[in-house]
């Protein structure tokens, strides 16, 4: 299967020139604020592209999803499947999203640098394929400009106990590209740069 991974594309999508595939992953923050509005407009724009299969997960500028959750899933159209701490089967993969990450600035789906997350993350199940968060692990993808890795630790050693073959996320614009421990491949797919200019690339992984 031919997957195209993409994040933090905040309401320029329509500006990004994605491959073609059979699955298309966005990993979050579809928007800037996560207003009605835009979550709207954002889907919308992701019903037309021609992948057979999209899942995405909200990132924390979806505020919509948080705040107003039965409002934001109901303008989720059928041919997308969202993910918030959940499992969907897709071409024989099993795939698990979720939109947490640790404490930054205040946003939606923030939790405590205290190991609060660990709840969130020992629900993923231990047969999982794919696995999608917004921020990334401890490690891999995670390091901002002044040097600072800001990557969940307890995500890290979930990752660890699960070893999925692909962990797509973004969050942090600056970590765009890959990595791997040896089994895992891990995908920071950030589409806008530090600055919120969506100039990155969408990344292609065939599994």
């Amino acid at each position: 299967m031919r997957i195209v991974a993409i994040s933090d594309t905040h309401n320029c999508l329509n500006k990004v020139r994605i491959p073609d595939g059979d699955l298309l992953i966005h990993a979050g923050d579809l928007t800037m604020g996560g207003t009605l509005r835009e979550i709207a407009r954002a889907l919308h724009e992701l019903r037309q592209l021609p992948h057979r299969h999209k899942v995405i997960i909200a990132g924390n500028h979806d505020w919509l999803f948080q705040k107003e959750p039965a409002l934001a899933r109901s303008l989720v159209p059928p041919e997308i499947e969202y993910l918030q701490d959940s499992y969907a089967d897709i071409g024989g993969l099993s795939i698990w999203g979720s939109p947490w990450q640790p404490w930054f600035c205040d946003w939606a789906f923030n939790g405590p640098r205290d190991g609060s997350l660990k709840h969130i993350w020992s629900m993923i199940p231990d047969k999982t394929d794919i696995l999608i968060t917004h921020g990334p692990p401890a490690g891999h993808g995670d390091t901002l400009t002044d040097g600072n890795q800001v990557g969940c630790v307890d995500l890290r050693d979930a990752v660890a106990r699960i070893r999925p073959r692909l962990h797509v996320f973004g969050h942090v614009h600056e970590g765009h590209g890959t990595t791997t421990n040896g089994h895992t491949k891990f995908v920071n797919a950030s589409i806008c740069d530090e600055a919120y200019r969506p100039i990155l690339t969408p990344i292609v992984i065939d599994l």
